[in-house]
């Protein structure tokens, strides 16, 4: 587990609220949060939120009922004291503190060690709250699959089309970054030459290569670390992307479209780190959790969610291909 991501949803009949949001980070980190209040009489501009969406669905839609508090005149003042008071309390705790237990809470399955840390969160705000909770840990190569997710609608671009179909780039293996949405950094600061860790997505027609290279690259959620040969800038109607060409193996080039927004893995000890790792877990528990009722992992993680990407991409593939063809 590299991640955790904790859905939170609570109730207080004292305030007459409901709140809901997330604490995000790094495994034994500090976490990232943001949620949102509104009074019972809003209540409907969450009803939607229900804690069983993945970290991508569950955040877009967090981000819309925020959108709709705000044009709601005076509303939206409780969540932003809220959030300084969240942020207070969690400085009074300690946010590393804070994130290990959470991190110690997930990796045991124990859904309810962490209502009752976030109960005791939320104690000084209004006592003795409902508080549901779900949550689920992740590895950095799952986190960078959601991230590819999103950028889907960047490839129906004209730009990224002509891009895609030239000879130099369409039959290239499709990679994306391995994301570090803590402490990563922009693809603006690699250079050509630096090393940059990818998730292999479509092999293409390269696939006997890489599957003898990378036999199980599918299914183990495998990161490699790749070495960056180009970048050129794509501009698209959103703002900027860079495509990108990196070296697998010896003459295995594969590509990528990157946001300079996402912050890519750039910790040199990792795959180190994760080898020393894998040699001393345990093969039966290594990488799995957690596995039933208590907190729940989204059934598009890992290799599920990897399946999917690549129809995605044969999909968007062939499309372009119909595109390309239909364009001369």
């Amino acid at each position: 587990m590299d991640l955790y991501f904790i859905k939170v949803r609570a109730r207080s009949k004292g305030t007459a609220e409901e709140i809901v949001g997330y604490f995000f980070g790094k495994t034994n980190g500090a976490p990232d949060f943001d949620f949102l209040v509104v009074p019972f009489r809003y209540s409907e501009l969450i009803d939607d939120i229900t804690l069983e969406e993945d970290l991508r669905e569950f955040k877009e839609k967090l981000e819309k009922a925020k959108q709709k508090v705000k044009e709601l005149s005076g509303v939206y003042d409780v969540t932003v004291a809220f959030l300084a008071y969240l942020n207070n309390m969690m400085n009074r705790r300690g946010k590393i503190p804070l994130g290990i237990e959470f991190s110690t809470a997930i990796k045991e399955n124990d859904i309810e060690v962490l209502k009752v840390i976030i109960g005791d969160l939320l104690e000084e705000w209004s006592p003795k709250m409902e508080v549901f909770v779900k949550a689920q840990g992740m590895l950095l190569e799952e986190y960078s699959a959601y991230t590819f997710l999103t950028m889907q609608e960047d490839f129906s671009d004209e730009n990224v089309t002509r891009a895609y179909t030239r000879p130099d780039v369409a039959d290239l293996p499709e990679v994306f970054p391995v994301i570090d949405p803590i402490n990563g950094s922009s693809i603006v600061q690699f250079d050509v030459g630096d090393k940059i860790p990818v998730v292999i997505l479509n092999p293409g027609k390269y696939e006997k290569q890489i599957r003898e290279k990378y036999p199980n690259f599918d299914k183990d959620k495998l990161s490699i670390e790749a070495t960056l040969l180009s970048k050129e800038l794509v501009r698209v109607k959103g703002g900027n992307l860079y495509l990108i060409k990196v070296e697998l193996d010896d003459g295995l080039v594969a590509k990528s479209l990157v946001s300079p927004a996402l912050k890519i893995l750039s910790d040199d000890t990792y795959f180190a780190k994760k080898k020393k790792r894998r040699e001393y877990e345990p093969k039966q528990t290594h990488e799995k959790y957690p596995k039933t009722i208590k907190v729940e992992i989204p059934s598009t993680t890992g290799t599920e969610l990897l399946i999917s990407l690549m129809t995605t991409l044969l999909i968007t593939g062939a499309l372009l291909i119909i595109v390309y063809l239909f364009s001369k």
